[in-house]
């Protein structure tokens, strides 16, 4: 492990980290719309304790660098022993130093110990960096959805992707 990756830390997401949580994904609602199902709107006007009731009712981890949260991905039952991987983001400054595969790994290994054995997730069409990135993660697509996705006037589609564990 090189000294770059010793010094993030990844571990699951509690109430007390709501705070650092919504903004980070404030952050990545802002800066990629065109990448989530949510917008910016939807949470934007949420008070602090919705997103610690997510934390607490959802697997979601963090990756820090000392106290800083500078990415995060989310692990939901999605059907049965299937869970879906959601909100994945890292902070720019932060890319391409594995902190995302990481992430994945900790959802893949919560997902075994939930029972789970596949984990789904969608790419919207354009976002040909995170569909990579889950190819080499071993997923692998399983269809798509036409004009599944609104954003900025313009329709998307979003492909269905799956690994099994």
């Amino acid at each position: 492990m090189s000294l770059w990756s010793r010094r993030v830390r990844i571990r699951r997401l509690r109430a007390g980290d709501a705070a650092l949580w919504r903004d980070l994904r404030l952050e990545a609602l802002a800066n990629h719309p065109e990448a989530y199902g949510s917008t910016h709107d939807d949470w934007a006007g949420r008070p602090l304790a919705d997103f610690a009731d997510r934390l607490e009712s959802g697997t979601i981890f963090g990756a820090f660098v000392g106290t800083a949260l500078v990415g995060s991905t989310a692990l939901d039952a999605d059907g049965p022993g299937q869970g879906g991987v959601t909100a994945v983001y890292v902070q720019a400054p932060y890319r391409g130093r594995n902190i995302a595969r990481r992430l994945l790994k900790a959802a893949s290994k919560a997902a075994k110990q939930q029972g789970m054995t596949r984990l789904v997730l969608s790419v919207a069409e354009g976002n040909d960096a995170a569909r990579r990135f889950y190819y080499a993660a071993g997923f692998r697509d399983v269809g798509g959805e036409p004009r599944a996705l609104a954003r900025n006037g313009k329709l998307l589609e979003v492909s269905r992707m799956q690994k099994d564990l």
